[in-house]
């Protein structure tokens, strides 16, 4: 399972910054500040909430519940802490935002300010010929490039259309350039390049009550090392319900007081967590990844300790 997570982090991650960012600026930090301002995807005016049932063929057996709410974003929850069963969940969480439903605001992700970053703005071209805004972003040291996990990040915005047609990152692993094609506003296929791994996502969408929903993403990927079973995947939707009543313990945020406080640092939470998961003791593997999401909220541990939050039965 340890390998499947490094293989697929590139992937993520794009997924995880990069969902169809609509874009109206011309200076680069004005448009860092309209990206989480102007995005839309599928949560179009009058759609309050959305639950699905959704399959990942890399874990069939496992049914994954999708659940989203205006004001409070997308829940993925699983039964069994079967490792299949996490994967398909981690799976599901991650491609539906690439739907666009439920993507998360990049300052909840990086904070980008001119005291951490250089961040530019000029005119390109890409391959196709269509004129776009390149805006490059550099950590100021290497202290906010480890922090942010990159020493790079390049977007290509159409500025006729105002989305984001290319991504390139560069860490110091190597560099990440992914493509973007859009229908209505929304992501039909991202092709990527990462570490030696060439990928392809595609997504296809349905209705239901006069709402597009997802309906199925697929994926290949192509490279060294890669397993068979990951060689290609798909993730199909099923039962989706709009504006349904969703159970308010979906949405429930741990609290401190039934959280201790650590002595530990979030590094060595994590790794404790990792353990407690090996043995298959996912009580104490939640409450080390509770504890770094209450009392380190700012470390970027944090992030990663919520998402194998979700994927975790209750």
């Amino acid at each position: 399972m340890k390998r499947k997570l490094v293989i697929l982090s590139g992937v993520l991650m794009v997924i995880a910054l990069f969902v169809g960012y609509v874009i109206a600026a011309d200076d680069a930090f004005s448009v860092l500040e309209q990206l989480d301002k102007n995005y839309v995807g599928l949560e179009k005016p009058g759609l309050d909430t959305l639950v699905a049932k959704a399959k990942c063929s890399m874990s069939p057996q496992a049914d994954v519940m999708v659940y989203w709410a205006k004001g409070k974003g997308i829940k993925t929850k699983v039964e069994g802490g079967s490792p299949e069963s996490m994967m398909a969940n981690q799976m599901v969480s991650a491609y539906v935002k690439l739907s666009g439903l439920g993507r998360e605001k990049i300052s909840a992700l990086y904070n980008f300010t001119k005291d951490n970053v250089m961040a530019t703005s000029e005119s390109a071209v890409l391959k196709d010929g269509t004129k776009v805004t390149q805006l490059t972003i550099v950590p100021k040291d290497d202290k906010e490039a480890k922090k942010f996990g990159f020493t790079k990040m390049i977007m290509m915005v159409d500025t006729k259309e105002w989305v984001l047609r290319q991504t390139k990152t560069t860490a110091k692993e190597g560099e990440s350039v992914a493509d973007f094609e859009y229908k209505d506003g929304l992501i039909t296929k991202m092709s990527m390049v990462s570490l030696g791994t060439n990928s392809m996502i595609t997504n296809t969408y349905a209705t239901v009550d006069k709402f597009t929903v997802p309906a199925k993403t697929e994926m290949s990927m192509d490279g060294k090392n890669i397993p068979d079973n990951m060689k290609t995947m798909a993730i199909t939707y099923s039962d989706v319900k709009v504006n349904a009543k969703i159970p308010d313990e979906i949405f429930a945020a741990p609290k401190a007081g039934n959280v201790p406080k650590p002595t530990e640092t979030a590094a060595q939470l994590f790794q404790q967590s990792m353990q407690a998961m090996q043995k298959g003791d996912m009580e104490t593997a939640k409450l080390k990844l509770n504890q770094i999401v209450i009392y380190y909220p700012d470390d970027p541990m944090a992030k990663q300790a919520e998402m194998m939050l979700k994927q975790l039965p209750k």
